[in-house]
């Protein structure tokens, strides 16, 4: 079993073009970087549904990504399963074998409560996510142990391709801000939130070229993974 799953570019639910546009049109400086960042072209580790999507989240906490890349891959090789497993097979797995695999006790517990919920049938029904608002997925998703709002923000940008979700808790978000607008500290959440109301409706949008500006300075891959 390989180590991780292959990236794919994230499917968007809009006009990716035409959100830049905008986005330059209303705020200069974020035009500037438009212009030498290039398209809006998220990618996403592909999974089959946000449910596993959210399996992979839970066991990536506080890790590097190549340790939770392996951590991953044990796991599944662990529930029999590719990238699939589905709930069944997590609320069955044997908690000895899970830890074996390199899952804390919390994580177990965390990936239990995903299962237990989707058992019983309190997560948002996979083949209407279209018909949930990005608030709805939030406060359904951010319920379960475990999975907090970042999560689901980030669910919301690169996994389904949402067009305005700002995670303004986001430090590379906020680092990336502080840099494009010369700003002498990093802006706190809500001066954020309030900063760049102008971005909507592609708030998504706005906040991948700040990780872009992150990325830029670092000469590194600032973005989520």
């Amino acid at each position: 079993m390989s180590v991780d799953m292959a990236e794919r570019a994230t499917q968007l639910a809009f006009d990716a073009g035409l959100a830049a546009r905008h986005l330059a049109a209303i705020d200069a400086r974020l035009g500037q970087l438009i212009e030498r960042a290039g398209p809006y072209c998220p990618s996403t580790r592909s999974a089959p549904d946000v449910f596993h999507s959210l399996m992979r989240a839970i066991i990536y906490q506080q890790l590097s990504g190549k340790a939770a890349g392996t951590i991953h891959a044990r796991v599944l090789a662990t529930l029999n399963a590719s990238d699939d497993p589905g709930a069944p097979a997590i609320e069955a797995a044997d908690e000895q074998a899970l830890r074996a695999a390199g899952l804390s006790a919390g994580k177990q517990a965390s990936l239990r409560a995903l299962a237990a919920a989707q058992l019983a049938g309190e997560l948002p029904d996979e083949s209407r996510l279209h018909e949930y608002s990005d608030q709805d997925l939030i406060e359904a998703y951010s319920a379960i142990k475990g999975i907090g709002r970042w999560t689901v923000e980030m669910l919301l940008i690169f996994h389904l391709g949402r067009p305005d979700v700002m995670p303004i808790h986001d430090l590379g978000v906020r680092k990336g801000y502080a840099l494009v607008y010369g700003l002498d500290a990093l802006p706190k959440p809500k001066a954020l939130e309030a900063a760049t109301k102008s971005w909507r409706p592609y708030r998504s949008v706005g906040a991948w070229y700040m990780w872009r500006a992150l990325e830029f300075n670092s000469g590194s891959d600032a973005q989520p993974r």
